[in-house]
């Protein structure tokens, strides 16, 4: 029997679960007990050799940590030849049956052997980081979760393994430690519900210590900034037309003049950086013997209409701002904003951006030096952004939320009166000095040989969320809108100047479209201003607004509430 129940029939110090109560474990005060270690090394029990005591800490984060002190008799050591050797202890509690309990798995790392006393101190571990080193990426995303983004961190490639593993930990709200048989295991900050109620008397008197968070640690506002910076393959279409006044051609043959031809149209497109993209052209018809009289032309370039479209093609950097903030209305509201502050930067410049810079935008795709088409240049990665903007974001709430854990409450308890107790359990303890709620955060069980005293010390955090707290999905952003100065095209229709008349006005150089003469004048052509035969087209000048960089920005603010735990001294 162990108190007042038989071993195994329920926890240890526990009561059993009625229908319908809360599934915490209650611990009441508890009597003594007696008990016994086990220590091996390598394949040996060198448990009669211990002196001292044997102390173990379990943290929530990192790795197990035992400690123990062996005497060694006056047979050769080489202590160094230990290292690395497994490492157990196991606690049990005497009775009948015996209740046995692993408190550690790992591997021997740094002995220290002393020559006058014959002892040698161990130190052991469970070697997490080591663990970590020897998985594949794709391990460790399964074994730990969280996010991670490139753009976050530095490249992955020749780093760190467990340096990867803690920076998707840093978006959890978990903590990356060992179990009690040295498997790596996620613990989240936040259990469920309450596992073990400590109730009043319970634990070692005297021994309850509360230590309170430091104010500037404890961060209630985390600003994001996330600036997006990528290529903007811009492309700008208008549409021409020019048409002789005269009309169809047997108007302009009764009264011929000079006409454009249809490398006049692409040349004085292309003078202004502008390209053909498709054109209609009316032609001067072909030789015709049959018309009347008959019709004689070598030269079908020659226009007596056209309808062009015009096309320019250029590359504008676009910075895409997010500006996010994570609150703590609570926290602010009580002790003013605690900020903390993160940037991220996405860059996705490229050396392909001078492929599109003045390339044709011709109806059919033009092929790049890369060979893929030119319209299938990648502009914004929506994908990219959005796994910076979960990790980003994450981390600040994460961030946060350990912010506001930051109060602790330390107590010790006869390791036997608690034996099940692990990180990451939820407990409450109700004492003459304090009723306290929260996330077991480590344990530290200290086994003295010489005083036979058992003693778990339990460290717990608590949350300090309120009731009204209102929490925001953390949903992504809606991009930021780029706003454009206006453009003002030019008229679609060209004119038409003909001189070597004397009927026609002074010539307009300023004047776009066609400049030419009547075949035949109709006075003195001494007297007559002959007009240059010219086509000239009108193109809009692209507003150095739309060249330059150009920003946008997004403004978002996410309420963030902390769970509830009581802290009541």
């Amino acid at each position: 029997m162990f108190n007042a129940f038989p071993f195994n029939a329920v926890p240890l110090n526990g009561l059993p679960l009625q229908s319908g109560a809360p599934d915490a474990i209650v611990i009441e005060p508890g009597d003594s007990f007696a008990w016994s270690a086990t220590v091996t090394l390598g394949v040996v029990d060198v448990s009669e050799q211990l002196m001292g005591a044997v102390r173990v800490t379990c943290p929530r984060d990192g790795d197990m940590v035992a400690s123990f002190n062996l005497w060694m008799d006056d047979s050769p050591i080489d202590a160094g030849a230990l290292a690395g050797q497994a490492v157990t202890v196991d606690f049990h509690v005497m009775g009948d049956p015996v209740v046995t309990a692993r408190l550690f798995t790992g591997c021997l790392v740094q002995p220290v052997f002393d020559v006058f006393s014959r002892q040698l101190a161990c130190e052991a571990t469970t070697r997490l980081a080591d663990t970590f080193e020897a998985m594949e990426l794709t391990q460790i995303d399964q074994q730990v979760g969280g996010y991670w983004s490139a753009d976050v961190f530095e490249d992955v490639a020749g780093r760190s393994r467990w340096e990867y593993a803690k920076e998707r930990m840093s978006t959890l709200q978990a903590g990356l430690g060992v179990d009690r048989y040295g498997v790596p295991r996620v613990t989240p900050w936040q259990p469920a519900g309450i596992n073990y109620e400590f109730a009043d008397g319970s634990v070692i008197y005297g021994s309850v210590e509360v230590s309170l968070a430091i104010l500037t640690d404890t961060i209630n506002t985390y600003e994001l900034e996330v600036d997006y910076r990528f290529s903007r393959y811009r492309q700008r279409n208008i549409s021409y037309s020019w048409t002789h006044p005269a009309g169809p051609f047997s108007a302009w043959r009764a009264d011929s003049t000079e006409l454009p031809d249809v490398d006049m149209i692409v040349q004085a497109t292309e003078s202004a950086g502008w390209f053909v993209r498709g054109a209609n052209y009316t032609r001067l018809p072909a030789t015709n013997v049959e018309l009347t009289p008959p019709w004689y032309n070598i030269n079908t370039d020659l226009l007596l209409a056209a309808e062009w479209s015009a096309g320019i093609r250029w590359s504008q950097r676009a910075v895409e701002q997010y500006r996010l903030s994570f609150v703590v209305e609570s926290a602010v509201a009580s002790v003013g904003p605690v900020v903390d502050r993160d940037r991220i930067v996405l860059d996705t410049d490229s050396d392909r951006d001078s492929e599109w810079d003045g390339s044709r935008p011709n109806s059919s795709p033009v092929m790049a030096g890369a060979g893929d088409p030119l319209e299938t240049l990648p502009e914004r990665d929506q994908d990219r952004l959005d796994t910076a903007l979960n990790t980003g974001m994450a981390r600040a709430v994460a961030s946060v939320l350990s912010a506001q854990r930051g109060n602790g409450v330390n107590w010790d308890v006869p390791l036997a009166h608690a034996l099940g107790l692990d990180v990451g359990h939820g407990v409450r303890l109700i004492n003459r000095s304090a009723v306290v709620t929260g996330s077991v955060e480590q344990l530290v069980d200290e086994l003295n040989l010489e005083t036979g005293s058992a003693i778990r010390s339990v460290e717990i955090s608590t949350s300090r969320g309120t009731a009204d707290a209102v929490s925001d999905a953390l949903a992504i952003p809606d991009a930021p809108e780029f706003v454009d100065e206006p453009l003002i095209p030019p008229p679609a229709a060209l004119p038409t100047q003909i001189g070597f008349r004397s009927t026609a006005p002074a010539y307009d150089e300023d004047q776009p479209g066609f400049a030419g003469n009547y075949s035949v004048p109709d006075a003195n052509e001494n007297t007559l201003e002959r007009y240059p035969r010219r086509f000239v087209v009108d193109t809009p000048e692209i507003p150095a607004s739309w060249r330059d960089e150009i920003a946008a920005e997004r403004a978002v603010t996410y309420r963030v509430a902390p769970p509830i735990d009581e802290l009541e001294l």
